[in-house]
């Protein structure tokens, strides 16, 4: 069962396809989904993650970048007539409140941060508006990176080093003093 769900993870496939050598598709995604809603998932994760940082097999070199996936026009949902000034769907204060989505030139927009490993792996994942600037949301992408410690002591969250474009490292100086220099 297991094997099923890492290999639907790994594919992306449908669950539905599923190869019959895992078992019923209905019996993986069940146990995945109250894995998921549990927190089982994350606890496996965080122990592998533990295991791997005792051996040193975590690089500590972070890269950090974003990309912008548009969202199909229906995704902002539908105008409204009459609608109240300050309603939660029209205010520009607060965008789309709580769907991430934000209007740009190319229209509705989502932006996924990430931060990557030094072996490609993302411990870090924040989906901002696409309107968001990345230096705004730089400490956020950065505080997400942790390795919890095999017996006492405080997670690991500080990378060895950093590598960011312009976008990210154009508040450098506020970010030097929050990172101590680990821009490369």
């Amino acid at each position: 069962m297991i094997n099923g769900v890492l290999w639907r993870l790994r594919t992306g496939a449908p669950w539905r396809d599923l190869p019959e050598r895992y078992g019923p598709w209905q019996t993986a995604y069940e146990r995945f989904a109250r894995w998921e809603a549990d927190g089982t998932r994350a606890r496996l994760l965080e122990q592998a993650q533990v295991r791997d940082d005792s051996v040193g097999a975590v690089e500590w070199t972070v890269s950090v970048d974003s990309t912008i996936s548009r969202a199909h026009q229906h995704a902002a949902g539908a105008r409204r007539k009459g609608a109240a000034a300050g309603d939660e769907l029209e205010d520009p204060a607060r965008p789309s409140a709580g769907q991430a989505l934000g209007r740009s030139r190319g229209g509705p927009t989502a932006k996924v941060h990430l931060a990557c490993d030094g072996r490609g792996l993302p411990p870090a994942v924040v989906v901002t508006p696409g309107n968001v600037n990345d230096s705004t949301v730089f400490e956020t992408v950065m505080d997400e990176p942790r390795a919890p410690r095999t017996g006492a002591g405080r997670p690991r969250r500080r990378p060895d080093a950093v590598i960011a474009d312009k976008a990210y490292s154009s508040r450098a100086t506020e970010l030097d003093r929050v990172m101590s220099g680990l821009f490369v």
